[in-house]
């Protein structure tokens, strides 16, 4: 199988990235309603707000990857699956996603690294030793 393009990967993180935003919002909706309003500052809800934010993209990932067979449902979207050399686990995913944040925080260099190299591979995929595939 070949490796999925830059385009490709992007728009499948595009797609996942509204969901996870809905996630959030309504994760988030549920706790003002239990709190009674917004936190305030120092509050227990704070920082459950604070986890909720950090720790529902890795989940996400986490998750689909695990159980949906290396699809996310912008990967299903735009055929393309995430494939290991290993099998996969909750260590090589949550690994996976700290990559990722920290390619995209500077500036995508880990995800433009794909358009330079000649296996359409990202930073993370070579951190994790997986790759990302086109399916039919």
């Amino acid at each position: 199988m070949a490796n999925a393009g830059f385009f490709r990967r992007i728009f499948s993180l595009v797609y996942d990235s509204l969901v996870i935003i809905g996630i959030i919002f309504s994760l988030t909706l549920l706790l003002v309603f239990l709190n009674g309003g917004s936190p305030k500052t120092g509050e227990i809800a704070d920082y459950i707000q604070l986890l909720i934010t950090v720790l529902s993209g890795p989940i996400f990932y986490t998750y689909f990857w695990l159980v949906n067979d290396g699809q996310t449902i912008g990967m299903q979207a735009w055929k393309i699956r995430l494939i290991s050399d290993q099998t996969l686990s909750v260590r090589i995913c949550l690994l996976r996603c700290a990559f990722s944040t920290f390619s995209f925080l500077f500036l995508g260099i880990g995800y433009l690294y794909i358009l330079l190299n000649s296996e359409n591979k990202s930073l993370s995929d070579l951190a994790t030793n997986t790759r990302v595939c086109k399916i039919n």
